[in-house]
């Protein structure tokens, strides 16, 4: 798949939209665009539509994550598109952009998508034609952005897996902390990721990061540390299990696997120590159990 910025194209398949999550519901649509694109012989396009401005609630999926993720659809090209950086008006988009620069032949979408009539009517008279797909569902319910972020604030991650088709990620770089985990035996890696990024509830869980492409199993820390600094500064700290490599200022792709507990002061470090090997067994027994 090829990132690339916005430029003049022709008769191209085209995806867009938000595909915050990049839930089990866009891949279903990129794979249908893929398909199509592959049997008509077409150059399929998605493009990711984001506002700074919209992003005060944090965002499931940054715009790296969602490269990540689209890669494995099958579809030719990405396009990340700042809608106020580039000036582009939204009711413009779809005719100056979509069906005008891009070309659009065919606009796949979701079937129960608001707004399909007039997506219709708009790409009529540039003979682009608007293909749909069934909504896919969870226990009843049709997949969105809003679900997924309900089971995510509420620590469903099992569930939130179920409905992505993928874990939840964060990808950032390894940044230098106060290493505070090595006082109570471990070390732990730093993660950095940008201020618009949802990160989950306060807790413990248990995790996977890949890092120069290995995969290690962890505990993560996310919150604060009431028990050793007190400070109200959230961080995002790993404790690699059999890791022992120098990794500052690589980047790492955390998996957010389970819940396992909320952040907890202790009034020691033996306590510390304690909780945290009971941790570690439940981590390393729920993911064996994944392998």
């Amino acid at each position: 798949m090829k990132q690339m910025n916005i430029e003049a194209m022709r008769d191209t398949y085209v995806a867009f939209g938000s595909f915050d999550g990049v839930h089990k519901g866009h891949l279903a649509l990129l794979k249908a665009l893929s398909e199509k694109g592959k049997k008509d012989q077409k150059t399929t396009v998605v493009v990711s539509c984001y506002s700074p401005s919209d992003m005060e609630e944090g965002v499931l999926t940054t715009e790296e994550e969602k490269e990540y993720f689209i890669a494995d659809t099958g579809v030719d090209c990405f396009i990340s598109c700042n809608m106020e950086e580039d000036g582009l008006l939204r009711e413009k988009f779809l005719t100056e952009v979509i069906l005008g620069k891009l070309g659009a032949k065919v606009i796949m979408t979701a079937e129960h998508e608001s707004g399909l009539e007039e997506l219709k009517r708009a790409a009529k008279p540039y003979g682009c034609e608007v293909c749909t797909i069934e909504p896919v569902l969870y226990k009843d319910e049709i997949i969105n952005s809003s679900l997924v972020r309900k089971y995510f604030m509420e620590c469903r991650f099992e569930e939130v897996t179920q409905m992505c088709g993928h874990t939840y990620v964060m990808i950032g770089e390894i940044v230098h902390g106060k290493a505070l985990g090595r006082t109570v035996g471990m070390p732990t890696a730093n993660l950095g990721v940008g201020d618009t990024k949802l990160k989950p509830p306060n807790g413990v869980y248990a995790t996977r990061s890949v890092v120069e492409g290995e995969c290690y199993q962890g505990l993560t820390n996310i919150g604060t540390r009431p028990s050793v600094d007190d400070l109200s500064i959230i961080t995002i700290e790993t404790f690699l299990l059999d890791f022992a490599k120098d990794i500052y200022g690589k980047k790492l792709i955390l998996e957010v696997h389970l819940f396992i507990r909320g952040v907890q002061k202790f009034d020691n470090l033996e306590q510390v120590q304690n909780q945290v090997q009971k941790d570690l067994a439940q981590v390393k027994d729920y993911l064996d159990s994944l392998s």
